[in-house]
């Protein structure tokens, strides 16, 4: 059962039909049976059978697609799918991280409804859940279902470019002396190894084939480890530098460790979306000071803005990036 008899509203034309009913009633009360009939019962009539079809309705239903995680600005599409016995108007409730162009429509009996976001704050952002303001066929009486079910919109942090020779001193210690000396561009072979695939040169060949850079000497490459903290309110700031030197080092082939108040997880050449995930859910907070104690490259956010601290050396992340956005991390 969809509603009990308390939960329903008579919509505007409901109310004109039982206005219209009730000044028959008094006007034709002297004029007989006859005239009462021919106006007062049909309007009777219609009204019962609008509410009993509403009391009897199940409640309508709501499925969602989840939409694929991006950066802040990026638009994604949501797909809602309805399923009510009386006609149906959906309206989507959204978080304050991601704004939408509409998220009401009518879909009659059931439907698919479609809505454009746009991902507008770092995090993890609820949809839904969808209100359903439902009527009776003769759209006589209406009234609000809340449906069950939500889904999320997965924002990354916004990352920065950086310059090349950003991380030169901790790199050649990771890499070797001659690591940081590039030679050239080749394609992939037998005997490479992932850490040696260029990754963004890679992803702009139109036949597909990796090609790997190559160095003028190698040298076993070990992870590096990287932890970032907040203090509260700048975890924002925290995880834009964290994702921003990531991205730099997955670029030059160095497997990163990261470290966030929300949890670890180890990027691998070519593979940096677990960091982004992470980075988009991690909130303010602190890390196993063992886990600080031995990082390679420290983020510290502070302020609404974040330091990084690496071969003793400590900058402010704005110096390091010069406010330049990147949107190839995933390239």
């Amino acid at each position: 059962m969809l509603t009990n008899v308390r939960n329903l509203r008579p919509t505007r034309r409901g109310l004109t039909v039982f206005t219209v009913a009730l000044l028959a009633f008094l006007l034709g009360a002297g004029a007989g049976a006859r005239s009462l009939n021919a106006v007062v019962v049909p309007a009777l009539v219609g009204l019962g059978a609008g509410a009993v079809q509403l009391l009897r309705a199940d409640p309508p239903t709501v499925e969602r697609s989840t939409p694929e995680a991006g950066f802040p600005g990026e638009s994604r599409t949501v797909t809602l799918s309805v399923d009510a016995d009386v006609p149906c108007t959906v309206t989507e409730s959204l978080a304050d991280g991601v704004d939408a162009d509409t998220t009401e429509a009518a879909v009659g009996h059931g439907g698919i409804f479609e809505y454009h976001i746009e991902l507008r704050r770092r995090g993890e952002h609820d949809l839904g859940p969808a209100t359903c303001r439902v009527t009776d066929s003769l759209g006589l009486f209406r009234t609000d279902v809340e449906t069950a079910g939500t889904t999320t919109a997965l924002v990354y942090p916004d990352v920065y470019g950086l310059e090349d020779d950003t991380l030169g001193s901790l790199v050649s210690r990771v890499l070797g002396d001659d690591r940081s000396s590039f030679d050239r561009l080749r394609e992939y072979g037998p005997g490479d190894t992932m850490r040696d695939i260029h990754w963004r040169a890679s992803a702009k060949r139109t036949d597909e084939e990796f090609v790997v850079a190559e160095y003028e000497s190698r040298s076993e490459a070990t992870q590096l480890e990287v932890v970032g903290e907040s203090a509260l309110g700048s975890a924002d700031a925290m995880a834009e530098s964290v994702a921003s030197l990531v991205s730099h080092l997955h670029d030059i082939g160095v497997t990163v460790a990261v470290t966030v108040p929300d949890g670890s997880t180890v990027a691998h050449p070519g593979d940096i979306v677990s960091v982004l995930r992470l980075l988009a859910r991690t909130d303010d907070g602190w890390v196993d000071p063992e886990r600080r104690r031995n990082a390679d490259v420290y983020v510290l956010g502070r302020g609404g803005s974040a330091t990084v601290t690496f071969a003793n050396r400590e900058v402010d992340f704005e110096g390091l990036s010069g406010g330049n956005r990147s949107r190839e991390v995933l390239a």
